[in-house]
């Protein structure tokens, strides 16, 4: 619907996310489809200046093999959907997932903010490996929002 996603054969929705997978993820939202595991160098760079343009992370944080936790999804999602700066606010935000507690206080706003648009539901779970299916997911539901 949204014409999101690789130019892959395969999706391998469990397969553990790497900032470049969601970035690919990202840059597709600007009509640059790439197979993570075959672009060139220009591709990459050319993907990751649709990200930072957008304001999803910046060019100190890019780091292509890491691994990134569903916090780390919700935050590059937020900031580049423009809810950055509201959700960096403290003090303000609150939130109902069984694993509230875990939170940091730091990450709570991005975690409130994934709550009320229906990003994340059940666990919040933001410091475990996220999956390329559920960052997907993620996606999806802010792009319905929209």
């Amino acid at each position: 619907k949204y014409g999101v996603g690789y130019d892959a054969d395969t999706f391998q929705p469990g397969k553990a996310l790497t900032q470049w997978d969601l970035v690919c993820l990202l840059a597709s939202l600007q009509g640059l489809r790439l197979d993570p595991a075959a672009a060139d160098e220009q591709s990459r760079n050319n993907a990751y200046a649709a990200a930072y343009e957008m304001g999803a992370l910046s060019r100190a944080q890019r780091d292509d093999s890491a691994l990134l936790t569903r916090g780390d999804v919700v935050k590059y999602l937020l900031n580049g959907a423009g809810y950055g700066s509201v959700a960096r606010l403290q003090g303000i935000f609150t939130c109902s997932y069984a694993d509230r507690a875990s939170i940091p206080k730091a990450d709570l706003g991005y975690a409130a903010l994934a709550q009320g648009l229906g990003l994340v539901q059940g666990n919040y779970a933001g410091s475990r490996i996220a999956s390329r299916g559920e960052a997907t997911v993620m996606l999806y539901r802010l792009l319905g929002r929209n």
